[in-house]
């Protein structure tokens, strides 16, 4: 329990509520069970236990999962309590919802998991709850909100469509002193600072608003990249401390370095999703490298970089070189050996058909299209690659 502990946020330490799960589990079965499923798959993963054991204690956690589930909304009424002697608690739903979003390891840590299902539930739970308009008391369940937060965004990046949470999401303004610099810090458990964050949101839907436009055959709105062009010069006020030469300082806390990670991601995401920079152009070129550059100073298991693969493996599909490629196989080697999560294998898969999908476009101009409709025929075969994958990895 102590190693997943270790490895879910970025930084661990004293005040890491992922530790104290389990003293909250001994008084609720569903947040037992998530738990030793947990564990369970991280130990078969070195080697350990059986995958028929993995197999019975997940169908275990999902069928009281789906028990407590049917509990939700059901009125409370002498027909409905012959059914079910008791009805579901506020800290029973909390618990739910924790376990709910907690299975985003579970499934980071199997071959063929799937979390849609999953985050849409969680979202129909953070409503009932009214989390996302009030912040929960208790750490553990402001450590839920902030992970739903970041897994719904990630997945929302994963198959190119915006967050289930509402734009009115508390944690979706940026508020760094409640969420920062307050224990249990967003920051240190995601690897991303809370307004970093915001602005990732906010590509997020810029991206969906570019590309319905597209879809329509119509002009991307001038208010639209107005949006854009404002969004791009916050975003690099906000980052203005960061270097434009990357610097080879090895003193660097990782924590800093991964931070870095999620800035210059935000800029890729940015250029290649919302101003439709082709992969090859020189913009997208230089912050693949500077990505690279950083994530090379992160050394595997140094902690932080247990919440790396995001923003790697976005940053590793702009690769186009032989020697760029070559390096993300070799930085994905060296993180799945020590930290083994299976998704992380379907993640690379994806990025090689992307490297593919970008090699055609670069060789074949299909139907006789010109490089700019080659290009645009490009990004619609990975946005259909993204839309049809089961892939999560955070």
């Amino acid at each position: 329990m102590r190693l997943v502990a270790c490895n879910v946020p970025a930084l661990d330490g004293p005040d890491n509520p992922y530790r104290h799960l389990s003293f909250a589990a001994l008084s609720s079965p569903i947040l037992l069970e998530t738990i030793v499923c947990i564990a369970t798959e991280h130990m078969l993963n070195f080697g350990m236990g059986s995958v028929s054991l993995a197999a019975q204690r997940q169908q275990r956690m999902l069928r009281t999962l789906g028990q407590n589930l049917q509990l939700i909304g059901r009125p409370n009424t002498a027909e409905t309590r012959s059914i079910a002697p008791k009805s579901i608690t506020h800290s029973d739903q909390e618990a739910l919802l924790t376990a709910v979003v907690l299975q985003g390891v579970v499934v980071a840590q199997s071959k063929d998991g799937v979390l849609e299902p999953h985050v849409r539930c969680a979202s129909f739970l953070m409503e009932t709850l009214d989390y996302f308009r009030h912040i929960p008391f208790t750490d553990i369940m402001r450590m839920t909100v902030q992970r739903f937060a970041m897994v719904d965004l990630m997945l929302a990046f994963s198959r190119q469509r915006r967050p289930y949470a509402p734009r009115n999401f508390l944690l979706h303004h940026p508020d760094p002193e409640k969420w920062d610099h307050s224990e249990p810090s967003f920051h240190k458990m995601t690897g991303c600072p809370q307004p970093l964050m915001c602005f990732l949101v906010r590509i997020a839907h810029l991206a969906c608003d570019v590309e319905k436009c597209l879809d329509e055959d119509s002009p991307i709105d001038s208010q639209l990249l107005s949006d854009a062009y404002r969004l791009e010069s916050e975003l690099r006020t906000w980052g203005s401390h960061y270097p434009a030469v990357l610097p080879n300082d090895c003193t660097r806390p990782p924590l800093d370095i991964l931070t870095e990670c999620f800035y210059w991601t935000s800029h890729i995401l940015l250029a290649r999703r919302v101003f439709r920079d082709p992969t090859c152009s020189p913009r997208v070129q230089h912050l693949a490298h500077t990505c690279f550059g950083l994530m090379d100073q992160l050394s595997t298991g140094c902690g932080p970089d247990s919440s790396l693969p995001q923003p790697f493996y976005l940053a590793a599909r702009e690769a186009v070189t032989h020697k760029d490629r070559e390096w993300a196989r070799n930085k994905h080697e060296s993180m799945t050996a020590y930290y083994r999560e299976q998704q992380r294998n379907m993640a690379m898969h994806l990025t090689e058909q992307v490297w593919e999908i970008t090699d055609r476009a670069k060789t074949i101009s299909p139907a006789g299209l010109h490089t700019d409709l080659a290009v645009s025929y490009a990004d619609k075969q990975i946005k259909m690659l993204d839309e049809q994958s089961c892939l999560f990895i955070f």
